[in-house]
């Protein structure tokens, strides 16, 4: 019985060659890597099986599937013995172990991908071409590549690196960790780096490009961190703002929504294909028609062929190219071509192509966590989903079951699949995600199709895409809160990071899944074919597509979510309308924090009328963002008055992310003499965007409002050179309202030329007039004495100090009001109150019945 079993598991194979074959190939690779087989050993041997498959595929039925399995193997060892860098003297792996390695050294190499944010710095992968141990002197030909990590948080940064740059590199390099893929030789952080000449494939760079302008389209869209999501559900691309929520994502088991899919490029595909189908659609009277005008008709359908395996070449590259990205794409291209061709597409034959033609072009990739988790998840999908139908199909019985069924059972089994790659790279087992994806999975189809929505409508006009993006917004929050509220849930995930875990461990894992299958379907193979009612993927050699019954419910849902997000729409604007009218001018300021622990401050105003004035952005765009945002209606996505007070980073990081992610109206400050990268790129952004700019000068006075004026204090003309510019030369303003003077002294309390000035000035004026005064010091340090002259000179009844820190931002105190005691400044008697701020905190200063009230709030 059993060897009737095994001849027929092999005749089963034998119609299967390209599984047998892939098997064989992926088999050859880890089994060389491991092994370090020499390379010459090898070409004879793989010579002569290939000629014995050849020969004997037809004349040999037992023998035929062996010998294309045993040809496979030895071909994907060969081919991995030619790749790997610890046979090649000319890698940079083996200058490591040299002496010479350790010393600093000079890198002549190509960005070959695009930049990733890993961290709160930028990720670039070099390839490189030279070396030099003695400055540049004399250079050494050497190839593989390194990472390299750069300050910075912005993904599209014009002034640096981007991909196909020629760089060079000053630095040590130092060997990756333990967990990197083998092709990964060396690691530079923080080197010295400059351009040298850009190249690069010119249509991935323009893709690569479109890819960010798509992204920031939906930034100017949509608030954060809604914005965040739709461009890592969309594009697969992580941006700073969705830092906090990615470990979210991960332990509730949602990672595979902010990372390329097949059901993605399936979509897409599906779209581009509409608006042609019915010149392609078939009539009832063709096979009237002529060969020659069968031929003609035929030339439709492979119009739409080539339009849709562009448009899967164009999504995959917009996604990253990453190992998920090319999987997807791939196996999306397959779908798409093989009706053309005749033949029926068969899953399992899909991905092996797939896994055969990756693991060709870079055999390491079968160490990519990103590439494991695809296939397997894929794998696990189309073989474990049946199984796990069975039992849940008593929910079909509940309004949109089938749909529940396909969600629970299909995250079943791709966590099954994945279990061990999940323990073992992210030290952590999600016990939530069926919950998870059950409430989430299903709003996938409406983000991705109001994605597309907002970068087409984008691309013609804006004010089009921003009303797409209002309806976006309720789902994409959604969507965030449930990941969240699943993630707090009690024994959500657990952390396996103390666990004896193992590389054997997660192999025997999987041999003894495959075991428990195989027993499976030799008993009863029933169990693995899906039901053609509901919605999963046929896995034998066709594919059924949804049932009628299938889709209108589909329909249903999704027709349902749009009217839901309309009336959600019409009742927060309507509820906002009425809370508008009741507010007053209402001032906030923040005290913000970066992750690396800088601090700075940023003051929102918002007036009566509607307008916005945002003074300064904090250390940090993603702070900013979620203080803004959360504070401006869903549709505020103008802001009337943008300032900097100063160049320093702590106030110009995140008002640099505000000046891209808004329509400004008019942005000013007060010039810099030497101006840094950070002010180029500043300046450089608001002359894209066509954003009016005005340099202020001491004795300006602006309007930004009804009833509400800006003075300008300081600096006065010309600058002054030397010394601490940012901030002897820092925007000194006095905001004049109804009942309220309030001088915003800013960085300028820390330099005492400034103050001065300031003494000076003031004096010579209105003393005493100022009745708040927002200042900013730092930590650890006594302002200069002028600064108590000036508080006795103006007599305020309240003074606000931000207290700027360079420590962790865990380690930072609430916001509390001191005492007189404990503050770290002399200040006169007569003051009433003082409030120090340190992030994260906020203070709130507006009208009301009474007249101005002030008080400590939320950030």
């Amino acid at each position: 019985m059993s060897l009737l079993l095994l001849r027929e598991a092999r005749l089963r194979l034998r119609k299967l060659p390209l599984i047998v074959a892939c098997s064989g190939w992926l088999a050859g690779i880890l089994l060389a890597y491991w092994l370090q087989l020499p390379s010459l050993w090898l070409p004879l041997p793989l010579l002569a099986t290939v000629v014995a498959t050849v020969v004997g595929w037809r004349r040999w039925e037992m023998a035929g599937g062996l010998l294309l399995f045993l040809s496979t193997l030895l071909g994907g060892a060969w081919h991995m013995t030619l790749a790997d860098p610890r046979h090649d003297p000319q890698a940079l792996v083996s200058l490591l172990r040299s002496p010479a390695g350790t010393s600093e050294m000079v890198v002549r190499g190509e960005v070959s991908a695009p930049p990733a944010l890993e961290g709160h710095a930028r990720r670039l992968t070099v390839s490189v071409a030279e070396v030099s141990s003695d400055g540049g002197l004399h250079w050494q030909p050497r190839h593989g590549e390194i990472a390299v990590f750069t300050s910075g948080t912005l993904l599209d940064d014009p002034y640096g690196p981007a991909y196909g740059d020629e760089v060079l590199l000053r630095g040590h390099l130092v060997p990756p960790a333990s967990n990197d893929a083998p092709d990964l030789q060396a690691l530079m952080v923080f080197p010295r780096l400059s351009v040298r000449r850009h190249g690069g494939n010119p249509l991935l760079a323009l893709l690569y490009t479109l890819r960010f302008r798509l992204a920031a389209l939906i930034a100017r869209a949509l608030p954060q961190p809604e914005a965040a999501l739709l461009v890592a559900i969309l594009l697969g691309l992580r941006t700073p703002a969705l830092l906090p929520l990615t470990p979210l994502f991960n332990v509730t088991g949602t990672a595979h929504l902010i990372v390329p899919s097949g059901f993605k490029v399936t979509l897409l595909a599906g779209l581009i294909a509409l608006p042609l189908q019915p010149l392609a659609r078939q009539k009832p009277d063709d096979w009237r028609l002529l060969p020659a005008q069968r031929r003609r008709s035929q030339r439709w359908l492979w119009l739409l062929c080539l339009l849709q395996l562009l448009t899967i070449a164009a999504y995959t590259v917009l996604s990253g190219t990453g190992p998920a990205a090319l999987r997807a794409g791939f196996m999306g291209a397959l779908l798409v071509l093989a009706p053309r061709l005749g033949r029926s597409y068969h899953v399992y034959t899909a991905l092996a192509a797939t896994a055969l033609a990756m693991s060709f072009v870079d055999p390491f990739i079968l160490w990519d966590s990103g590439f494991q988790l695809s296939f397997l998840g894929t794998w696990g999908i189309v073989l474990l989903a049946p199984l796990f139908t069975r039992p849940l199909l008593w929910l079909e019985h509940f309004p949109a079951g089938s749909l529940l069924v396909e969600a629970l059972a299909v995250t079943l089994a791709a966590q099954v699949a994945t279990l061990p790659i999940f323990a073992l790279t992210f030290a952590q087992l999600s016990l939530v995600a069926p919950l998870a994806n059950l409430v989430t999975v299903p709003l996938l189809e409406l983000l991705l199709l109001l994605g597309v929505a907002i970068c087409l409508l984008g691309a013609m006009s804006f004010p089009l895409a921003v009303v797409v993006g209002w309806l976006a917004w309720f789902p994409l929050h959604y969507v965030i809160g449930a990941v969240a509220f699943c993630a707090r849930l009690p024994l959500a995930w657990l952390s396996t990071a103390g666990w004896p875990l193992s590389l054997p461990l997660a192999w025997g894992y999987y041999t003894v899944l495959a075991g428990a299958l195989g027993l499976g379907w030799r008993s009863c193979p029933s169990l693995f074919v899906p039901f053609p009612e509901n919605g999963l993927r046929q896995t034998g050699a066709s594919r059924s597509t949804p049932g009628k019954e299938h889709g209108r419910h589909r329909g249903l849902l999704l027709g349902g979510q749009v009217a839901l997000a309309l009336l959600l729409l019409l009742a927060t604007g309507l509820r906002a309308l009425l809370s508008q009218e009741s507010a007053g001018l209402v001032l906030t300021l923040f005290s913000l924090a970066s992750p690396s622990g800088s601090t700075g401050p940023a003051m929102l105003v918002q007036m009566a009328h509607g307008g916005v004035l945002l003074i300064d952005g904090g250390p940090d765009a993603t702070a900013l963002a979620q203080v803004l945002d959360h504070r401006l209606p869903l549709w505020q996505r103008h802001i009337d008055w943008l300032v900097l007070s100063t160049p320093l980073l702590s106030h110009l990081t995140g008002l640099q992310d505000a000046a891209s992610r808004f329509e400004i109206g008019q942005a000013l400050d007060g010039g810099v003499l030497h101006p840094g990268a950070a002010y180029a790129l500043w300046r450089r952004t608001l002359r894209e965007d066509g954003v009016p700019y005005q340099t202020l000068r001491q004795g300006q006075a602006l309007s930004p409002g009804p009833n509400l004026r800006l003075e300008v204090l300081w600096p006065p003309s010309p600058l002054h050179r030397g010394g601490d510019e940012a901030r002897n030369n820092a925007l000194v303003l006095r905001l004049v309202a109804p009942g309220l003077h309030l001088l915003l002294l800013g960085e300028a309390a820390q330099s005492a030329y400034a103050l001065s000035g300031l003494l000076t000035a003031v004096g010579s004026s209105s003393p005493g007039q100022d009745n708040v005064v927002l200042a900013t010091l730092t930590a650890g340090q006594q302002p200069p004495p002028a600064f108590s002259r000036l508080l006795e000179l103006l007599h305020p009844s309240l003074l606000v100090v931000h207290v700027t820190t360079h420590r962790s931002p865990a380690a930072m105190q609430k916001p509390v009001a001191v005492k007189t005691g404990e503050r770290p400044f002399i200040v006169p008697s007569g003051l009433k109150h003082t409030f120090l701020l340190r992030a994260p905190a906020a203070f709130t200063l507006q009208t009301g019945p009474t007249g101005w009230s002030f008080g400590l709030a939320a950030p």
